[in-house]
């Protein structure tokens, strides 16, 4: 078992005595207290610093208990190691088990490493920051998908090779989110990118920004994902967050990423009805799917699997007006 990995933490803090029975913490396992495996229903939380900890968990577990919901938590603790990438292997094992993993706190010198070739979401108001370049700089680069970039922060030249969702855009429709959230492996993100009014405190923090409930909705998105099995919230400032609204923030988001994990749906096995369109300049057909149960949308790639999208990715391609998605998966 991967316990001699963590340090078990101090549960005094929380109380526990003055919980609801109906509270999530009557539902946590904890990984120092048992050896069973993780399994494909784990949502295994994982710490590397005892005062973010402390702070995001005294919340959490005080939430109210979900039974619907398709992840339990394992708490493994604090990660005892000094060298980040010591951890890999074990998050491998993991992983390899089905289970997803949350990570507070984790330092980019890890995610460097787990994100390499993996199709990543990062939840981000600059795409030029210097920890984003720090995740380029070696081996194979990820796939990114920018979610809650801000115009006045972002170069040109970032925007004419990526893929970015403004502030604005999500603004008048935050479901944009939906679909590359579906599609990705790996969510990370940066607490930079909630508003300093939401957020509660001004360092590192941009007057403008997402709110806690926009923030919410997209780990609600990434509970529903398929492939999603690695979830990082980094730059938290545990000093400057006096009064815990931040760390309330991030809790209620893991609280929103387990609610989101009822709504999971694999579409080889749910109904769906195909749209087929025409493309005016190219002899391959493009063949959308819409699920007759949650209303989500597919469109078939080259290779014959199904690709997340949205209702405008299809609306677009009936005008000749190709999404992203729809030039990568197939006219790309």
């Amino acid at each position: 078992m991967i316990s001699h990995w963590f340090h078990p933490e101090d549960r005094n803090s929380i109380r526990p005595e003055r919980l609801s029975k109906s509270s999530l913490w009557h539902q946590v396992r904890f990984v120092h207290e048992e050896e069973a495996p993780c399994t494909s229903g784990d949502l295994v939380l994982i710490s590397f610093d005892r005062h973010v900890s402390k702070r995001v968990k005294k919340y959490l577990f005080q939430f109210t208990n979900m039974p619907g919901s398709s992840l339990r938590i394992l708490d493994c603790g604090i990660f005892v190691q000094n060298q980040p990438e010591t951890l890999l292997p074990i998050l491998e094992e993991i992983c390899s088990s089905g289970a997803t993993v949350l990570l507070l706190g984790a330092p980019l010198g890890l995610m460097k490493n787990l994100i390499s070739g993996t199709r990543m979401v990062s939840v981000i108001r600059e795409s030029n920051l210097d920890d984003d370049i720090y995740l380029r700089t070696e081996g194979q680069s990820p796939l990114i998908q920018y979610i809650g970039t801000q115009r006045h922060l972002v170069s040109e030249s970032n925007v004419q090779i990526e893929g970015h969702l403004r502030l604005s855009e999500l603004r008048e429709d935050l479901g944009l989110a939906e679909p590359c959230l579906r599609d990705s492996e790996v969510l990370l993100f940066n607490c930079d990118s909630l508003s300093a009014a939401e957020a509660g405190y001004m360092t590192g923090i941009s007057s403008s920004g997402l709110t806690v409930m926009e923030a919410c909705q997209l780990f609600r998105y990434a509970g529903a994902s398929q492939s999603m099995n690695v979830i990082s919230i980094y730059g938290y400032n545990y000093e400057s967050d006096e009064n815990g609204l931040t760390a309330n923030s991030m809790a209620q988001m893991i609280w929103y990423l387990m609610e989101g994990s009822m709504l999971k749906e694999d579409p080889e096995r749910s109904t769906l009805t195909q749209y087929i369109v025409q493309p005016k300049d190219n002899d391959h057909l493009l063949k959308f799917y819409k699920s007759e149960v949650s209303g989500r949308w597919w469109i078939e790639n080259r290779s014959g699997g199904k690709i997340p999208c949205s209702y405008q990715d299809y609306r677009k391609a009936c005008e000749d007006d190709y999404s992203g998605i729809v030039i990568r998966s197939i006219l790309g």
